[in-house]
């Protein structure tokens, strides 16, 4: 039995509509749901751990230390060496012995753990209040130092302006001098141009006087040879 493309029936074959586009839309909310799932996880585990890590904290200080560890770490806090070698000596000695047992001695109550906390704190306030006054005197010197050199530069710019003043008074004084020097100096100008005129005048009177004796002098040798 074999179909040809002449066969032909009563069945009416409709066309297919694609749901491609449909699909994409859909893996776009899939995917979208999938990454925002993810970080909502996320975000839980982040506030688990820090709950976790709150917890652990407040549970570890609110322990209780032993008696021993106490006064070890107090003894260590203060620096005596030697008093802890002895301590720790005499106490493990004693364990040995059976005088006592570790556990019947107790726990530091919590107001004696709360109180060394308070007193660390303390002492690391201290510490950070001498770091601030020691840069504040530090930063007082310097301040102090920058009013001493801006007092100097200021001396120095009144100085520089005083003498400027000076300068200024002085020129104007010579120069009102010399104003006054000016119509002396044209006269005087005057004076010497009419001086140089009058030498001129009088080198030319001269010259013709002496050309006329020399004149005279000739035309009276020359009656005396005749």
């Amino acid at each position: 039995f074999t179909i040809t493309d002449d066969s032909k029936d009563d069945y009416q074959y409709e066309e297919v509509p694609s749901d491609d586009e449909f699909s994409l839309q859909e893996d776009d909310e899939d995917l979208s749901k999938a990454l925002q799932a993810i970080q909502e996880q996320a975000e839980d585990a982040q506030i688990l751990a820090l709950q976790s890590v709150l917890t652990s904290e407040k549970s570890v200080s609110e322990i209780p230390e032993a008696m021993d560890d106490f006064i070890c770490n107090f003894l260590v806090r203060l620096g005596m060496s030697r008093t802890l070698d002895c301590f720790q000596t005499e106490w493990y000695e004693l364990i040995q012995r059976g005088v006592f047992a570790a556990k019947d001695i107790g726990l530091v109550p919590t107001v004696c753990t709360r109180n060394q906390q308070l007193e660390a704190e303390n002492m690391h306030l201290r510490k950070d209040l001498e770091n601030f006054k020691l840069a504040a005197s530090k930063a007082k010197e310097a301040f102090v130092k920058m009013q001493k050199e801006r007092d100097f530069h200021r001396m120095h710019h009144k100085r520089v302006l005083q003498e400027k003043n000076r300068l200024i008074c002085d020129f104007k004084r010579l120069k009102a001098h010399y104003a006054s020097y000016e119509p002396v100096l044209k006269q005087l100008t005057e004076k010497y141009q009419t001086t140089l005129r009058q030498k001129m005048l009088t080198s030319l009177e001269r010259d013709r006087a002496v050309g006329q004796v020399t004149g005279l002098q000739a035309t009276l040798q020359n009656l005396e040879s005749g």
